[in-house]
């Protein structure tokens, strides 16, 4: 049967002209070329250097492979993150206690329900139980006993480029070998910095929340993005993004107890922005009922200063906006429209509480 969950969130996806068979196999194709020219790309002397290898004993192998489930979910009909990440997704998670599973957060954004199919092929309504959008990552709770062991949490803070790693995702007969190609920092379009992400090489396909792993078996990552350039080298290698898993460790009692990280709620603008040629940086998207728009920003507006400081690019925008207070604090913005520049004020708001929720809830 032909599911109607969507393999995995990517701008392929979004070509409103294809339909949904058009565009996966156009993804597949796309992707199955970027894993080409990556092994390509990859230089011997590299692999050489590669600390491994990623081989877990037999018992281990067995652990790791009967943790990977299918977290499908439907989104609330009217949320408006329907239409970025559409109203069916599809990814996948990891068993990391009896009950709990961890998966990259956006799958879960404005979800109605989630459902998981484990390796046995059964499927286990599940409820959303945290999200932290600071890391990225989403932990489930299962409503009915799952009859898989859980894997171990590995140690991310101890991988270092280059380094062989295990990458599977659900419905894959068995985990793929990997390189770690670089820890270099991310910044993500809608407000979201990683300082030490988990890029690797070559490319895969089915990435969205698949579980990274170690030589034992551990679960160093979850898998989040398919990148442009995964290296810090001259040429550009595609790959993907892994969100480190020790981001998870210091906040996953406060997931588990109260949904989110304790704390004042990181602050957030509401705004899906790019670098400027000319300096500063692009609004593509301004988020409805977000900060951003209730101050009056617009799509195509320049963002050039925050507090009168020249903004350098995306990361150093996002470090010193959080670094002025959590959410609720009021800031201001340089912004230049149709050649004019205006001080913006804003008062920042918390992500998690625009999001829609199901109904009762």
């Amino acid at each position: 049967m032909q599911s109607r969950f969507r393999a995995n969130f990517n701008p392929l996806n979004e070509a409103p002209e294809l339909d949904l068979g058009q565009r996966l196999r156009l993804a597949k194709q796309s992707f199955s070329a970027l894993i080409l020219v990556a092994l390509a790309l990859l230089p011997t002397a590299v692999l050489a250097q590669a600390k491994g290898p990623a081989a877990p004993d037999a018992a281990a192998l067995t652990r790791l492979m009967q943790s990977v489930v299918m977290v499908q979910v439907s989104a609330i009909a009217s949320a408006p993150s329907t239409k970025t990440l559409g109203p069916y997704r599809v990814g996948s998670g990891i068993i990391i206690d009896r009950d709990t599973i961890v998966t990259v957060g956006y799958l879960l954004i404005e979800a109605e329900t989630v459902n998981i199919v484990d390796n046995l092929g059964r499927q286990v309504p599940t409820t959303i139980i945290g999200q932290d959008p600071v890391s990225g990552i989403g932990v489930l709770k299962a409503l009915v006993p799952l009859k898989q062991k859980p894997v171990a949490l590995g140690d991310s803070d101890a991988l270092a480029a280059p380094q062989r790693l295990l990458t599977l995702g659900h419905s894959e007969p068995l985990p793929t070998e990997i390189l770690l190609a670089s820890r270099k920092p991310f910044a993500g379009n809608w407000e979201y910095l990683l300082e030490s992400p988990l890029f690797t090489i070559p490319a895969v396909s089915n990435w969205s929340g698949a579980g990274l792993f170690d030589n034992r078996g551990a679960l160093v990552g979850l898998g989040s993005l398919i990148v442009a350039d995964a290296t810090n080298e001259p040429f550009p290698r595609p790959g993907n993004l892994y969100i480190p898993i020790n981001l998870l460790k210091p906040v996953l009692p406060d997931l588990l107890k109260f949904g989110r990280r304790s704390g004042p709620p990181q602050a957030w603008l509401g705004v899906h922005s790019q670098p400027h040629p000319e300096g500063g940086l692009v609004i593509q998207r301004v988020s409805a009922k977000s900060p951003a728009e209730q101050a009056g920003l617009q799509e195509g507006d320049r963002i050039i200063a925050l507090q009168d400081q020249a903004i350098v690019d995306l990361a150093d925008f996002y470090r010193r906006l959080w670094a002025l207070g959590p959410a609720g604090t009021a800031l201001e913005l340089s912004v230049v429209r149709q050649g004019v520049t205006r001080r913006v004020p804003v008062i920042t708001s918390d992500r998690l509480q625009a999001q829609q929720r199901p109904s009762g809830v």
